[in-house]
């Protein structure tokens, strides 16, 4: 929404904000490491940040809830300061792509460093729907040299890339932080003590079903339903 009233209000108002990007090394260009990411340069630049935005930013909120607000603003904080201390002079970069590229390498890489089922998928989902954003990270002037078909020319692939760097090192930082792989008996800890009378030593904390273990453990003897079996030795068995 703030990005669309940004839009909105500079096209209606010819406010030319596009100038408050970042203009890597300029003084007056620090403005754009917060601003820049409210900034597009027409309406297909803005429809195709919108939603990667919202299907990442889901993803994010919903799986890493825990992280999500951190995440969100260190990968713009970031992302955009590599990008007014190390990219090209003399450019003005704008726009929400190094965000959408920071939310795609967190949520891969923190599926993948998690090694939680579930959050795996996340990061296989992440492939398959937004898997050739890589060629993103890549300067123009190499996708030219090896034939790869360039349909823009003005990209800021240095807010691709460090965008993307952001979200892994991100990553990496809340590895330990939410949703973690479940730890079976036997991934404890040897000098640890397993309780092996408790019904649901092997099984997931977040699996456990609501019966207590004193319910489970119970004498049932007294259970009109009770069925009880008796087992006859081999060799007392009739032919």
């Amino acid at each position: 929404m703030a990005l669309w009233l940004v839009f909105y209000f500079n096209a209606a108002c010819e406010l030319h904000l596009q100038d408050y990007g970042i203009r890597p090394r300029e003084l007056g260009g620090l403005t754009g490491i917060i601003s820049a990411v409210f900034l597009h340069g027409d309406l297909s630049h803005l429809f195709s940040n919108t939603i990667p935005i919202l299907v990442l930013g889901t993803l994010l909120f919903y799986y890493y809830c825990e992280v999500a607000f951190k995440v969100f603003f260190f990968s713009v904080l970031a992302g955009d300061l590599l990008v007014w201390l190390l990219a090209r002079g003399g450019t003005t970069h704008i726009g929400a792509s190094g965000i959408i590229y920071a939310l795609a390498g967190f949520l891969f890489f923190s599926g993948i460093l998690r090694k939680n089922k579930t959050l795996f998928g996340v990061s296989l989902l992440i492939t398959f729907l937004y898997g050739t954003i890589v060629w993103g990270v890549l300067p123009v002037e190499f996708l030219k040299a090896i034939h790869y078909q360039v349909t823009q020319v003005n990209i800021s692939w240095e807010g691709h890339l460090f965008g993307f760097l952001s979200g892994i090192t991100l990553a990496y930082i809340y590895r330990n932080k939410g949703t973690q792989a479940p730890v079976y008996s036997w991934e404890v800890n040897n000098d640890q003590d397993i309780d092996e009378s408790d019904p649901y030593w092997m099984v997931d904390p977040d699996e456990t079903p609501e019966t207590s273990k004193e319910d489970v453990l119970k004498n049932t003897s007294d259970n009109p339903y009770t069925v009880n079996y008796t087992f006859i030795p081999k060799e007392d068995k009739k032919e």
